[in-house]
């Protein structure tokens, strides 16, 4: 589907979800923003992106997925924090463990081939135009501040 615009709304809605076989299709469609570290926010100033996501709920295929189509193992969380890589934080998760430490990429087989997403909705506009900004300016802030009624990106 060559008009099909992967953004960064899709991508994380679909790892929220657990939906792999949608992150596998996605991502084969485009890898744009695999390696975004602004995805995810505690609110309190520290950002990560996807891979770290997967790593902190313990989502050993979304590590799987994104270590299929090239998500940068080093990629650490950024912002009022102390760094954390994805290596660190699977530290007590040995499964996760082995896949990053792994030197090729894993094998990821989808068990279905999901639609794509349709339309778009509030908060994927919210998702999306939080990262025009930080694409324009470098600056990052949580997605609530980006409604429909923001005039902004």
């Amino acid at each position: 589907m060559p008009d099909f615009k992967v953004t960064r709304a899709h991508l994380k809605q679909a790892c929220d979800s657990g939906d792999w076989a949608l992150l596998d299709r996605l991502l084969e469609i485009s890898r744009a923003h695999i390696n975004d570290a602004s995805l995810y926010t505690d609110g309190w100033g520290e950002w990560w992106g996807l891979l770290l996501e997967c790593v902190y709920r313990n989502q050993a295929d979304g590590v799987r997925v994104l270590l299929k189509h090239g998500a940068k193992r080093k990629v650490k969380s950024w912002g009022d924090c102390i760094p954390v890589t994805p290596l660190e934080a699977a530290a007590d998760k040995p499964a996760i463990l082995a896949l990053l430490r792994a030197k090729g990429r894993p094998h990821y087989a989808r068990k279905s081939d999901p639609p794509l997403p349709e339309g778009e909705t509030a908060a994927d506009r919210a998702i999306n135009r939080q990262g025009a900004v930080r694409d324009r300016c470098g600056l990052v802030f949580p997605a609530e501040g980006f409604d429909d009624d923001d005039n902004g990106a």
